[in-house]
């Protein structure tokens, strides 16, 4: 059994199936002048999918994708600081792991509060406890790179997905970050602004249901589950917030 098991669990990770419901939803964009066919088709899978954001969202954000090269960076930041507190030293020497941040200048791609990680014990419990939200963040980096799509129900990511990800999907320790993207079947730019729209579309429903808002499916939490949304955001829109640093950001909705 693997480590992320035992320490988080294992469970089925398939995002549920939600029956499309027999009810008329708003076409009222339809008739707007100025509104995408993407930003048409993203609402559309909103509001088929239970979450109802404002149809008046802006459509020209300024968005720019980043080079692939910090995209690869910044999740494989996360990698270490995940396998530095999730696996024990004497399965994982802390070396092995310090030699791949400075090899691969990983620390230009991590905040301060993250740096502070590899000075904290790796067996720290309150760390382990908050380090689950780079699960999230993790997700989507990766699926630029061959992973599977993310999600938008708000399940949280199961311990051997993370596993997966970090043993099959990413760089090896005593790997170079440049050349193992050179082989990887990236994902379309196109593709990466529908996700990152359809992303910003669902986290402005979440938004609104943490204010009080009926704006999400039934049974989804605004806190935890949109915390899933919102961490997986974030990602998305880092990878088309060139020249913008993690911590910067805008995830304004």
């Amino acid at each position: 059994m693997g480590i992320f098991k035992k320490l988080f669990g294992s469970k089925d990770n398939k995002e549920p199936k939600k029956e499309t419901q027999n009810k008329t939803i708003s076409k009222s964009y339809d008739d707007i002048s100025w509104m995408t066919d993407l930003r048409r088709e993203n609402l559309d899978n909103c509001f088929n999918a239970g979450f109802k954001p404002t149809i008046s969202l802006p459509t020209d954000l300024g968005r720019q994708l980043r080079p692939v090269i910090e995209i690869a960076n910044r999740l494989h930041a996360i990698k270490a600081l995940v396998l530095w507190l999730m696996v024990p030293e004497e399965n994982l020497p802390k070396e092995h792991i310090l030699n791949f941040i400075e090899n691969n200048d990983l620390q230009d791609f991590m905040t301060q509060d993250e740096k502070a990680i590899l000075d904290t014990p790796r067996d720290d419990e309150q760390a382990r406890n908050a380090i689950g939200w780079k699960f999230e963040n993790a997700w989507p980096l990766a699926w630029y790179f061959g992973y599977k799509e993310p999600g938008i129900t708000g399940q949280m990511m199961a311990g051997d997905q993370m596993q997966d990800i970090l043993s099959n999907h990413t760089c090896k320790l005593d790997g170079s970050i440049a050349d193992w993207i050179k082989d990887k079947e990236i994902v379309s730019k196109d593709d990466l602004m529908q996700k990152e729209d359809l992303f910003y579309c669902l986290h402005n429903a979440v938004r609104s249901a943490q204010l009080g808002s009926d704006t999400v499916p039934a049974g989804f939490d605004p806190m935890a589950n949109g915390g899933v949304i919102h961490e997986r955001r974030l990602s998305l829109t880092y990878m088309v917030s060139k020249d913008t640093s993690w911590e910067d950001t805008d995830l304004s909705t």
